[in-house]
């Protein structure tokens, strides 16, 4: 053999040498079959560092939506993804409340010039309240078809002398069989395969926008774990402005049946201001109210035990587990519901609320675009 045939050979072996430990080391672990092996520690081992999944936060300011192809609101109700409008502008109450399959004291109802900035129409509906004569009223109909999602944009307005509002709808939701009436029973769940139904409120005198949302594995609360609409922003920055025109739009997508990927979502003048489903977003519960970006302790009702149950949070919460709107696939969104209800006005008291350009479609609505 010849020093450079032995040259040579040794080289191989060298290199075939590191090519294997090169392998061994740094192969990752879906290659070789086999979990890489920790390196022996030499010195104190370093702190992990956890990085946490990636969260879907919503934007603060939403894309332009279906409304900004019709300035005005003018022609909106021909988009092929618009399944219902009302923009009040009937010549008579009655012909505007033969449109709605179940009206609640119409007394309290008038068409009124005042509409809001930019649209094209000439009137909305008010309804006047007059404290110790009745709670309020409302509209309520079936969409033409039942949709596994839906957006409701409703444009409303409270005088600036108006009492707090015990409840308020811009409402949708579901009932199986669809009715020509609402489905409620105040304090309790709703059953998985016949109802569920969320409403966007000014919540009492704080006057603070928010969730009021009745399903089948909504919250319980203290004393008896009685079920009264959960709530989901607790922004109290969220402010109902009286006074002045809000654009109030929300979502709703229902779950696979056997999952909790239904998903709720809230806009404020075009302002996204909540989502929320499966994963997202963070927080924790405190008896029926979620309070989004809070870990730390928390409180939920335990039915099994009559009782309320305690539990921590992970700094900055825990991720939402998302909404089990419906446990069969007969089950869909399949109503619209504007409604006022005041319980605590003086006696004589009048609060005025308008209603106007309410869109009830398939894809994000947005505000009125302006005409330019």
């Amino acid at each position: 053999m010849t020093p450079w045939t032995r040259c040579l050979k040794v080289t191989a072996a060298v290199v075939a040498v590191i090519l294997a430990l090169f392998v061994a080391c740094a192969a990752p672990a879906a290659l070789t079959g086999e979990p890489a092996p920790a390196a022996e520690a030499t010195s104190p081992p370093a702190k992990t560092v956890r990085i946490a999944a990636a969260q879907p936060q919503p934007p603060r300011r939403e894309g332009a939506g279906l409304a900004a192809k019709y300035p005005g609101d003018s022609g909106i109700e021909k988009d092929p993804t618009v399944i219902f409008v009302e923009s009040f502008e009937e010549p008579s109450l009655d012909a505007m409340t033969r449109r709605w399959e179940n009206v609640s004291h119409p007394e309290i109802m008038s068409l009124a010039a005042d509409v809001p900035p930019g649209s094209s129409g000439k009137q909305s509906l008010l309804m006047a309240h007059v404290g110790g004569t009745g709670n309020g009223g409302h509209l309520y109909r079936r969409l033409p078809k039942g949709l596994d999602r839906v957006y409701a944009r409703f444009y409303v307005k409270f005088d600036p002398e108006c009492a707090p509002i015990h409840h308020f709808g811009t409402c949708i939701g579901g009932n199986n069989p669809a009715t020509r009436w609402p489905m409620v029973s105040a304090g309790n769940r709703t059953a998985g395969d016949k109802s569920f139904w969320a409403g966007i409120e000014p919540f009492g005198e704080s006057w603070r926008w928010d969730f009021y949302t009745y399903w089948c594995e909504m919250r319980g609360s203290p004393p008896r774990g009685q079920t009264w609409g959960n709530s989901f922003v607790h922004d109290p920055e969220l402010k109902a402005v009286r006074g002045r025109w809000t654009c109030v739009e929300m979502m709703m997508k229902m779950n696979d049946v056997g999952d909790t990927n239904g998903e709720m979502a809230l806009w404020i003048d075009g302002r996204r201001v909540s989502h929320l489903g499966k994963g997202f977003p963070k927080g924790k519960w405190v008896y029926d109210k979620f309070m989004p970006g809070q870990g730390g302790n928390g409180v939920r009702w335990n039915d099994a035990k009559g009782g309320p149950e305690q539990f921590a949070a992970a700094a900055g919460g825990e991720p939402f587990e998302g909404f089990r709107w419906r446990t069969v696939k007969q089950l869909n969104l399949n109503f619209v519901w504007a409604y006022l209800y005041i319980t605590k006005a003086p006696a004589g008291h009048v609060s005025k609320v308008w209603f106007d350009q309410i869109v009830v479609a398939t894809d994000y609505i947005g505000p009125i675009a302006i005409v330019k």
